[in-house]
């Protein structure tokens, strides 16, 4: 495809079409900036809140699993401790087993 200006002959006409091309060029381009900085920006900011965003679902997700851990391991330290409770105090624990072993006997015989 031809440029126009080399269709038209060395004139003030040829002189004026540039002008107006050039103006037209101008006028896109003040036009586009603003627009692409927007775009920049709203770019810029999406990628910041999915940032955002990953770093709470990645906090979220190690606070889970760190409770899912604790909750598995409960039934584990609360055997130690109950074994330890026994160690050190061997009478009050066969007198605490005996005493709940005679109520569930009676609540049985009811």
């Amino acid at each position: 495809m031809q440029n126009v200006s080399s269709l038209l002959p060395d004139s003030s006409l040829q002189r004026g079409v540039n002008q107006v091309g050039t103006a037209l060029h101008n006028s896109i381009d003040k036009v586009a900036e603003p627009t692409r900085s927007a775009i920049e920006r709203a770019s810029s900011s999406a990628h910041e809140t999915v940032d955002k965003l990953a770093s709470k679902a990645e906090r979220a997700a190690l606070a889970v699993e760190a409770r899912r851990q604790r909750m598995a391991e409960a039934p584990t330290r609360a055997l130690d401790q109950a074994r330890d409770y026994v160690a050190a105090n061997p009478l009050r624990a066969v007198g605490t087993a005996l005493a709940v072993g005679y109520v569930i006997g009676w609540l049985n015989r009811r």
